[in-house]
């Protein structure tokens, strides 16, 4: 049973109609991907950045992160802007969505040891500026306080890393 699978995998990845098929079918993939984050972003701010009370975009490039608490996509990147911010703390913003009170978003952040500070976003208004319509989202603000880049859905710390580093050119 097993040698009839490793024969038929051998034949496979050696026949050139199983790659041509793979590849079609790993480019419909990536258009559909990149058709729905593009719809997703349409209505995000680009240029330069809605202004965020007290926050300073001279320190470095910034990330502005939107969440949510009720957000199982943000159960899996919430981590890693946690370990951004202890990295470069004056360089992250978080902005949490419809997701309590502050004293419930503490202790949210606390049960789940996030080390980032937040601005609460109960009434949608600072979203809403942003043109946030999913979470998570992210934003890279240069230095000169204009949207460098735009992201949805999940995204690594080194996804992160990069896009902070390319917005200081």
């Amino acid at each position: 049973m097993l040698n009839n699978i490793i024969v038929k995998l051998k034949k496979n990845l050696s026949d050139k109609a199983f790659w041509l098929s793979s590849l079609k079918t790993l480019a419909l993939i990536s258009i559909v991907v990149l058709i729905v984050t593009q719809y997703q972003q349409r209505d995000m701010s680009t240029g330069q950045a809605p202004t965020l009370e007290g926050i300073n975009y001279s320190n470095g490039p910034t990330l502005v992160y939107f969440w949510g608490s009720w957000c199982p996509i943000c159960r899996t990147t919430s981590p890693f802007v946690s370990t951004l911010a202890q990295e470069q703390e004056d360089n992250v913003v978080s902005i949490a969505l419809s997701s309590g009170s502050d004293e419930e978003i503490n202790h949210y952040l606390k049960e789940h040891d996030y080390q980032f500070d937040t601005i609460n976003d109960n009434n949608g208004k600072i979203s809403q500026s942003w043109g946030v319509a999913v979470t998570p989202s992210m934003f890279i603000i240069d230095t000169q306080g204009d949207i460098r880049f735009i992201s949805t859905g999940i995204t690594s710390l080194w996804g992160m890393k990069l896009r902070l580093w390319l917005a200081s050119f």
